[in-house]
């Protein structure tokens, strides 16, 4: 019995603390610049929905006009094949809340991007096998032909990370 009259005024305490964080966020909040972080980051147009929904249940009333306006700027700055490539880079995949032909001619771009990725990692293995390789060469306990041997395959990785490279300078040239 007296659990349940102390975790009354202590769940009351938290709601309304968060309730504080609402109402302070949503006063704070520049509309303009949600949407448009909203949008750059291929976010469906319904965050910006949902998070002023969120705000008109507080103190404060949201400019969700304002929001959208940003989101649309924010998301034209996304749906092009120069960020299409950096999604690539990262790995991601597309959003779709581009529209379909602007898909369209992000495609090449983010398969670029993606390929890209897949050339990096290669060569950052490839010079954490080296970096290793390295360290044993410099131990005093090996025998010259072990350390003959060691040295070979670095001049190997390095063959190999150089050709990566080319390939990587190739790919970025289909970019422009």
């Amino acid at each position: 019995m007296h659990l349940r009259l102390i975790s009354i005024p202590v769940l009351f305490m938290i709601l309304s603390s968060c309730a504080e964080i609402t109402d302070l966020h949503c006063a704070n909040i520049n509309w303009y610049d949600f949407g448009y972080r909203t949008g750059l980051d291929g976010k469906s147009s319904s965050v910006v929905t949902r998070e002023a929904g969120v705000c008109r249940a507080s103190a404060t009333l949201p400019d969700e006009d304002r929001a959208l306006e940003g989101y649309r700027a924010g998301l034209r700055a996304y749906c092009t094949p120069r960020n299409a490539f950096r999604v690539g880079q990262r790995g991601e995949d597309l959003s779709t809340a581009c529209t379909r032909d602007e898909l369209s001619v992000m495609e090449q771009s983010h398969l670029v991007g993606l390929r890209d990725r897949r050339l990096w990692q290669q060569i950052r293995n490839l010079e954490r096998d080296r970096d290793a390789l390295r360290d044993r060469r410099d131990n005093a306990d090996i025998d010259d032909d072990t350390r003959r041997e060691i040295r070979r395959d670095i001049r190997d990785i390095d063959r190999r990370i150089d050709r990566l490279e080319d390939r990587r300078l190739l790919l970025l040239a289909l970019l422009d």
